[in-house]
């Protein structure tokens, strides 16, 4: 694919919007025992009426990031796993979305939508919430950080692009035309996943190389209407649908998703975006 500037004014879409409806957050301990995978002791960490949503944890896996709704607006939350304490770090006009620890460790990205309709990625910092912009001029949805200087996006367009972003060059790079909004690295390997939604009664999963937009490969189709996943290992794919988490083994012979756990048995359904870090995995479900 052609590269081209990354300041260059892009013609996109001009309305995006988050969904708002009313969810919650879970963490889950998970384990791997008898041959199964079984989950325990799920927290409901968000506890909250409104949009709570978008989790990710930090690097050292003790605190969990997510979008929460605040006096009609959605803002970012930091919430610290072993003593259950939250605080925000952004307080801006607009609402934000989509939160991630950036690598210096210092600062939060997050997408903010303002009330005049303008969307742009900006880093916020974790002492005092100030923020600046970190990529004018395109409007990004969701995005996933790859080493310390390199951004995979999904930009909004006609049609929405999967871009890779080198914020050292100053370069973009089109990969690929009708994402989904789950991008992922793989653990343990020098690739990421995203969803290929270009066929609309199958979309699939996809990985590829960073830098290296001519090559891309099928995984495996998701589980029908459903594109939000997580890698538990190098190796293991987990989606949701509706009240239940399946896995996909990417080594095994099988095509075919297998039963992770069962929500309903937690009272819990509508199972949407997942975060894992080590032995916790985060589920946003429908809320009250």
């Amino acid at each position: 694919m052609k590269k081209v500037a990354l300041f260059l004014f892009i013609a996109l879409h001009p309305f995006f919007s988050f969904a708002q409806n009313s969810t919650e957050i879970y963490l889950f301990e998970f384990t791997y025992k008898n041959n199964g995978y079984q989950l325990n002791n799920p927290i409901n960490v968000s506890d909250n009426e409104g949009y709570d949503n978008q989790p990710s944890f930090t690097e050292d896996g003790k605190s969990l990031l997510y979008a929460s709704t605040r006096n009609e607006q959605t803002d970012i939350l930091w919430y610290d796993i072993e003593s259950g304490s939250k605080r925000w770090i952004t307080n801006t006009p607009g609402g934000e979305y989509s939160p991630v620890l950036m690598p210096d460790g210092e600062h939060i990205s997050a997408v903010r939508l303002d009330p005049d309709g303008l969307q742009l990625l900006y880093k916020y910092s974790i002492k005092d919430g100030s923020s600046e912009v970190l990529i004018p001029n395109l409007k990004i949805g969701y995005y996933s950080w790859f080493l310390t200087s390199r951004i995979v996006a999904f930009v909004l367009g006609e049609p929405a692009t999967l871009q890779e972003i080198d914020l050292s060059h100053n370069e973009i790079v089109a990969v690929d035309e009708n994402p989904g909004r789950s991008i992922h690295y793989i653990p343990a390997t020098k690739r990421y996943s995203y969803i290929d939604k270009s066929d609309p009664d199958n979309w699939k999963i996809m990985k590829a190389v960073p830098n290296n937009s001519e090559w891309t490969e099928e995984i495996t189709s998701t589980l029908p209407g459903a594109e939000d996943m997580v890698w538990l290992n190098m190796h293991t794919i987990l989606m949701g649908k509706d009240d239940k988490l399946y896995y996909f083994d990417t080594h095994s012979e099988s095509t075919t998703w297998k039963l992770f756990a069962d929500l309903s048995e937690f009272g819990l359904s509508g199972i949407t975006r997942l975060a894992k870090n080590r032995n916790k995995i985060a589920v946003v479900v429908n809320g009250k």
